[in-house]
């Protein structure tokens, strides 16, 4: 009997992560062009942090609402390899428009260069 219930309950859960899977992928993920400030690489706690900003300040007021709305959400950024990483967003409180990304050495990222950010499916597009 409980062997039956761990199966049913594997099978529930198996259902609804593919459901949110699903409904995540029909969402338009927000996409925005981004500048990194500063590069901070930790080799031996295999992390780097990458201090950023928006690369047009046409894109300000749309950066700043994705900093307040999705800080400490995973996003994922174009590396200059052109590949896509996961990475944890957060805000920098002491720095107007200002975001700091936490992912696994090494960098994707070269400082003072230009990447894209995005908020995977399901996000608001940001409206200044």
């Amino acid at each position: 009997m409980r062997r039956r219930s761990l199966c049913v309950v594997a099978a529930v859960l198996a259902l609804s992560a593919f459901a949110n899977t699903q409904s995540g992928r029909d969402a338009a993920a927000v996409t925005i062009a981004c500048r990194a400030l500063e590069v901070h690489t930790d080799p031996e706690l295999k992390t780097a942090v990458i201090v950023f900003h928006q690369r047009d300040q046409a894109q300000a007021s749309e950066l700043a609402v994705l900093l307040r709305d999705h800080a400490g959400q995973l996003v994922e950024i174009q590396g200059d390899d052109g590949g896509w990483r996961s990475a944890r967003l957060e805000r920098l409180k002491s720095a107007f428009g200002r975001g700091m990304l936490m992912l696994a050495a090494p960098s994707p990222i070269a400082e003072h260069s230009q990447f894209l950010m995005r908020v995977p499916g399901g996000a608001t597009p940001p409206s200044p």
